[in-house]
């Protein structure tokens, strides 16, 4: 047969169901390994075998046969298999560097999912019929909505990019939908007021520490766990008041990482009293730590960290984790409080007591005034009674100036 395209082969026992699966290895045209794998039907480990190995000589055979019919030109990229183009964009995206590192790791998690159903369909085979039989599997799989919706976009994405490119004509996935995420926790877990005093009185017992300073940066500004982490001294302006978000800890493949902010753009929140004085307290308690280390604090040293380096959010949610069980703190939903739901708190406090939205939103950070509303509008369950007084009070009034 000549020189093997497909340079090795793997039997790999699918436990969860009960089969076996073949995988086959070759070199793309930037001699980068790439993988075609496929379900069989053999239920024992010999005759499996014997099945991959009839099916690696089937490719061996369709490969021969494609080159002879392109002069040994290498196949159209029309004809490049789902899982190998939709690898090929993300390397793409990683090599350019036109994406966080945290959302290529994402990229690859839900590869796995793509690869394992169309890692022999061609691109331009794709019909919806057969995007809704793998989203049928995967829920038969039990994977949740979330995972599937996020394979299920990534696919819809490259195909879009194939489509510009004009690999393809039309996006299959245009005229499939998936399925519907459940929110398995009903409403946001923030704490009320009378809850968030109890907890501020809990934390004024404890010493200043890392993740205690941690809650109450969060309590009092509403920012991120990765930003919360990112914050350097240099970033605290005491004179105007303000608190400088430059940068955020993400999260990727190789690890923890600095980033810039979610909105790839600075902003300020402000900076109130009683979250001075604390910071006042832990800088000077900071300090004593980085000398007893032969380190000295300076502006570029981060808030929660230590003369090595930055708190890890990890880290952080794990301390906290901890500190709540201790506590015993819970939120309104009655779970315990994880450490996002002390930026739920600021967001819903905030409003409920007539801050406006547009304030709230660029403290949070978002894109706009919009994603605020979507996510906490219905936030605060006494929101809708005040909102019923206020009108009864206008159409009383209303009625007594008509009178």
């Amino acid at each position: 047969m000549g020189t093997l395209y497909y340079t090795g082969q793997e039997l790999l026992e699918d436990k969860k169901r009960g089969k076996f699966r073949g995988r086959l290895s070759y070199r793309d045209t930037n001699n980068k390994r790439r993988y075609i794998t496929r379900t069989l039907n053999a239920t024992g480990k010999r005759a499996a075998n014997a099945e991959l190995a009839a099916w690696r000589q089937e490719k061996e055979r369709e490969h021969s046969e494609s080159l002879d019919r392109s002069g040994g030109i290498s196949l159209p990229v029309a004809d490049t298999p789902i899982s190998d183009y939709v690898s090929q964009y993300i390397d793409a995206k990683e090599r350019t560097k036109a994406i966080e590192p945290s959302t290529i790791s994402s990229y690859r998690d839900s590869l796995r999912y793509i690869a394992a159903t169309f890692s022999e369909t061609r691109i331009k085979d794709l019909q919806p019929i057969d995007a809704e039989k793998w989203i049928a599997e995967l829920v038969k799989e039990d994977r949740s909505p979330s995972t599937i919706g996020k394979a299920f976009r990534l696919l819809k994405m490259v195909l879009n990019n194939a489509i510009a490119t004009g690999v393809i004509d039309k996006n299959p996935l245009s005229l499939v939908k998936p399925p519907k995420r459940v929110n398995k926790k009903q409403g946001i877990n923030a704490l009320d007021e009378t809850a968030l005093a109890e907890l501020l009185d809990k934390l004024s017992l404890l010493e200043l520490s890392p993740v205690t300073v941690a809650a109450y940066i969060a309590l009092n500004t509403g920012i991120r766990r990765g930003e919360v982490c990112g914050l350097q001294w240099r970033d605290i302006d005491a004179d105007n008041r303000v608190i400088w978000i430059r940068r955020s800890i993400g999260l990727g493949k190789g690890g923890a990482y600095i980033k810039q902010p979610k909105t790839d753009k600075a902003r300020d929140v402000v900076l109130p009293d009683t979250l001075l004085e604390v910071l006042e307290q832990w800088q000077e308690k900071q300090r004593q730590t980085f000398a007893d280390n032969m380190a000295s604090l300076n502006p570029n040293s981060f808030i929660l960290g230590d003369a090595l380096g930055y708190y890890h959010p990890d880290r952080l949610s794990k301390d906290w984790a901890s500190l709540t069980k201790m506590l015993g703190t819970r939120g309104t939903e009655g779970r315990r409080l994880s450490f996002h739901d002390l930026r739920h708190t600021w967001a819903t406090l905030a409003l409920a007591h007539g801050m406006d939205v547009k304030t709230v939103s660029s403290n949070l950070g978002h894109a706009n005034a919009a994603m605020t509303l979507n996510v906490y509008a219905s936030a605060d369950p006494d929101a809708k009674r005040r909102a019923a007084g206020i009108v009864e009070c206008l159409m009383r009034c209303d009625q007594s100036t008509n009178r």
